[in-house]
């Protein structure tokens, strides 16, 4: 291999870009092949200059394309000279030795068309985040840990042949603008294309807590999770599977009901319609603490995990809404076999909650009557 090229995509968060800028330039010192550092920038403001003197600081190749996710790094993959590129996203740390594990790999395989190793979050223990470490949306950042080979990993720390990924198309730009499974989009079409993935367990990259804290911003993360899989189930869907009834869609008509209840039996049964989400994620949250026995998870915790879990089914309803996809509701997209299986416990336990839930409303309907 000739080189690496380093795609780094920023907006704005100076103090955690020039942190990452650092530590890779400690990773090139560690290789003994040509390296650079192609940065993307779409900051705005005073950022843009701030970004564009650290780019000057740590001799990196600037450009400013305030575009989506995908066009940035697609833009950045074009203005790369060496035949391996590898995507870091600017809230991360490089290891020392993270560039020379991906030169083993690929000295190793020369057949390889891309890497991936894990992440690692790293930062403060906030109250929050012991919620987010709770949900299912970090297990995907140890994939690289699970086998020897892939069939996607996140961007966040991977690595591809640039032959490889110009002839795949690169990220699809038609994908939505706010990130949620572009990346998973092109890692499948790398290995559907025939080009195999490793795994590189030791190419450790840490990740900021810092950005994955702010409650607005993780709940806006997870809804355009939630959007994305509708696009991936469009275009792989043997990798979904049914999901019914859909949690969101129960409290939706649990909610209808008591408001209907409250025009015709009761005018106290309006009051259910604003506590029909409440009871939804109470249950859910004792089912989950009880049978899975998640250790150190209260009560509280658990139920912004499932409030999360239910915003991120959101974005998937509101996606087959405004994609008019109506026939795609009752689908999950299925990342790894070992999810089926919390997708048929969460069916389970959904029929039981609402089950109990019918039988409380028949009880007061005939109290009330």
């Amino acid at each position: 291999m000739d080189g690496i090229s380093i795609v780094i995509i920023s907006r704005g968060r100076e103090q955690l870009l020039e942190e990452l800028l650092l530590s890779v330039q400690k990773a090139q010192k560690q290789v003994d092949v040509s390296t650079e550092i192609v940065l993307i920038d779409s900051s705005l403001g005073d950022a843009r200059e701030k970004v564009r003197l650290l780019s000057e600081k740590y001799h990196t190749k600037y450009f400013y394309k305030d575009v989506s996710v995908s066009a940035k790094r697609n833009y950045g993959v074009q203005q790369c000279q060496y035949e391996v590129v590898l995507f870091l996203d600017s809230d991360c740390l490089a290891t020392p030795e993270l560039l020379k594990h991906y030169v083993d790999i690929y000295r190793e395989h020369p057949e390889a068309g891309g890497a991936a190793g894990p992440l690692e979050f790293v930062g403060e223990d906030t109250w929050f985040w012991k919620v987010v470490e709770k949900t299912p949306y970090t297990i995907f950042f140890s994939t690289a840990k699970w086998g020897k080979t892939l069939t996607w990993a996140p961007t966040a720390n991977f690595s591809v042949k640039k032959e490889a990924f110009l002839k795949v198309g690169g990220f699809d730009e038609t994908f939505q603008k706010n990130p949620g499974g572009e990346d998973v989009d092109m890692g499948l079409r790398l290995s559907k294309g025939g080009y195999t993935l490793y795994s590189v367990p030791e190419a450790l990259v840490y990740h900021s807590k810092s950005t994955w804290s702010p409650v607005k911003a993780m709940f806006r993360r997870v809804f355009h999770y939630g959007a994305g899989d509708l696009h991936l189930i469009d275009r792989y869907p043997q990798m979904g599977c049914s999901c019914m009834p859909r949690r969101f869609l129960m409290i939706l008509c649990g909610m209808l009901l008591y408001l209907l209840l409250g025009c015709m039996v009761n005018p106290w049964f309006f009051i259910g319609s604003v506590t029909v989400p409440f009871w939804e994620m109470g249950m859910m949250s004792l089912c989950v603490n009880h049978f899975m026995k998640y250790k150190g998870t209260t009560f509280g915790k658990q139920f912004v995990v499932q409030a999360l879990i239910l915003w991120n089914e959101a974005g998937y309803l509101w996606e087959c809404v405004r994609k008019k996809k109506l026939h795609n509701i009752g689908m999950q997209m299925i990342y790894f076999k070992p999810q089926m299986d919390g997708v048929c416990y969460q069916n389970v336990v959904t029929a039981v909650i609402y089950s109990l839930f019918l039988l409380i409303t028949y009880i007061l309907i005939m109290l009330g009557a």
